[in-house]
Order: structure tokens, then C-alpha cells, then sequence
């Protein structure tokens, strides 16, 4: 129906976004889905990033697998750093990671179990978090739209010795029921509202989580400003105002790299 390029995706997500093109009396309702799709994500991941990322898992061998449990980055910073320059979300926060962590594990103690929701290549960012945190987690929940992706996390969770948890999900219309002391929402909150007004919001106060972390970017994927970091910092403070948060209380916010971030506890 849609063509080689999104084939991968969640296939009740397609299937969703043409069913609505339809009832909205699109005229190419293909094309109208296809346009959708690449606002979720076409426009992130390179075409042969999936097979880059493979190839580099097939090559770690169990040594290397077992320095990591061992939380020895020595040898392994090369093959982190390639992965996550291959989506352009995890590129873009690639130089911050260390930041990026330590802003989360000051503000939320003792991690054992993570959500990343619409979560692309970011938990290949794991040999970032501090070696206290590592050693501590147990279980990382991982929801993408992109089979592949999932399918690449779930092997690179087994070389970690972390229960395989990627899976699928259209998070426009399902909330994820895992309980976690952290939940991601990185970069999220602008897309499903694109999709459905008011999504991202609702989407946030129904998981079962102890801690959440919202962000947004302050640039465009092409590098401009464009007001975004003032507009989606006034979208924020607008919705938590007016309760759009429930039960979570904003501890902490800051601006890492061309990232907003916003710390809740609920």
C-alpha cells in the first residue's frame, strides 16, 4: 500500500494514519499517509542505517560484550559512538550524552528500570549512564514504530545481559502498561502532538512511572532556531499549568546541548 520505505513500520500504526486520511476525504490518501509517516520518521534515520547498526552488532564479539557488563568503555567507545551518529536525534545528542545523564541521575535516584517511549537509537546511548546507574538496571523498556529498530535494541538488551523489552507501539493511541522509575519522552511530545492534539500530554500522565523526563529541541533537524526553544518552553509551562501533567510535580528543567529538558516526579 505504501511502498518499500515504510514497511517496516508498526504495521497498525499504517494502517491507523490511512484509515484517518481516508475518513478525512483525502484524495491520495497514500500519499497523505506517506507525508504523515515521514513527520514520525523518515525524515531521522538514514536508508542504510539499520544494516550499519546490524553489522556493528554482529562484530562485537563476546569479549567486548563482556567488558561492557563489566562496565570497561575501553574499546567500546568507537562502536557507541558510530551507532548513535546514524539516527539524527541521537547525533544531535551525542556530544551532551555525559551531561545529558548526569542532569537525570542527580534528579532521579536509584534507576532500575527505564521506559524510552518513541525511543529511535537511544538506548544504544546506554554505556553512557553512570557506572552506578549500568549496574543497577534491570529491565529497559524500549517502544519504536520501526520494526527493525526493534528487533537491533532486543539483540544489543541480550549482549547486555537486560531482558530483550523493545517492542512496537502506536503511541498515538496506546499507553505502554510497564511500571518504571524513569520514563523518556525525548523529542516525543512535539510529534504526537502533530499527530493529535493533546497526546503528548495525556500519553505522559498515564504511565505508570515514579519519574519522567520530557525534552524538547531548540533547533530544527537542519540546524535552525527558528524560535523553537521559546515556543515549546511556553507550550510546556502552558500545559503543566493547567494540570495537562496530572500528579507530576516539575523538580528540575534545563537546556543540555540544543535540548530543553524537563524533570517531573509524580
Amino acid at each position: 500500500m505504501i511502498g518499500a520505505k515504510y514497511s517496516m513500520i508498526h504495521p497498525p500504526l499504517v494502517a491507523r494514519v490511512y484509515e484517518e486520511e481516508k475518513q478525512k476525504g483525502a484524495k491520495d490518501c497514500e500519499k497523505a499517509t506517506k507525508t504523515r509517516l515521514h513527520q514520525m520518521f523518515g525524515a531521522y534515520v538514514q536508508g542504510n542505517a539499520h544494516k550499519k547498526v546490524a553489522a556493528i552488532l554482529s562484530n562485537m564479539g563476546n569479549g567486548e560484550a563482556e567488558c561492557f557488563a563489566r562496565h570497561c568503555e575501553k574499546g567500546f567507545s568507537p562502536t557507541k559512538q558510530s551507532i548513535l551518529s546514524l539516527h539524527a536525534s541521537t547525533k544531535e545528542r551525542l556530544p551532551h550524552y555525559d551531561a545529558f545523564y548526569t542532569f537525570l541521575t542527580t534528579h532521579v535516584p536509584n534507576i532500575q528500570t527505564i521506559i524510552d517511549l518513541g525511543c529511535g537509537f537511544n538506548p544504544f546511548s546506554l554505556p553512557y549512564l553512570p557506572a552506578q546507574t549500568r549496574e543497577n538496571l534491570k529491565t529497559y523498556h524500549a517502544y519504536d514504530i520501526d520494526t527493525r529498530t526493534r528487533d537491533l535494541l532486543n539483540r544489543f538488551f541480550a549482549l547486555q545481559n537486560l531482558p530483550q523489552a523493545a517492542a512496537c507501539a502506536d503511541l498515538t493511541v496506546e499507553t505502554p502498561t510497564d511500571t518504571a522509575d524513569l520514563a523518556l519522552l525525548c523529542k516525543l511530545v512535539p510529534v504526537l502532538e502533530m499527530q493529535r492534539p493533546g497526546r503528548g500530554f495525556e500519553l505522559a500522565r498515564q504511565l505508570n512511572t515514579k519519574f519522567l523526563a520530557i525534552t524538547y529541541p531548540t533547533k530544527s533537524l537542519g540546524g535552525r532556531e527558528k524560535g523553537m526553544g521559546k515556543n515549546y518552553a511556553t507550550q510546556f509551562e502552558t500545559a503543566y499549568t493547567n494540570g495537562a501533567l496530572g500528579d507530576f510535580t516539575l523538580i528540575a528543567n534545563a537546556q543540555i546541548g540544543n535540548e530543553l529538558i524537563y524533570a517531573l516526579k509524580k
